[in-house]
């Protein structure tokens, strides 16, 4: 019982691993773009 839970744990952490990657890539990626974004409006605006 001990064993094959921990085997569980074992599978669900190696599944879990790539997509909790992908999604902090995604985020990380989104939240660059919103950053670029609000800079280039703030160089707009000062350049106004």
């Amino acid at each position: 019982m001990h064993v094959a839970q921990r085997a569980v744990q074992a599978v669900g952490r190696f599944c879990f691993l790539p997509s909790a990657q992908r999604a902090a890539g995604a985020g990380a990626m989104r939240s660059a773009f919103v950053i670029g974004r609000f800079n280039l409006l703030a160089l707009a605006q000062r350049a106004a």
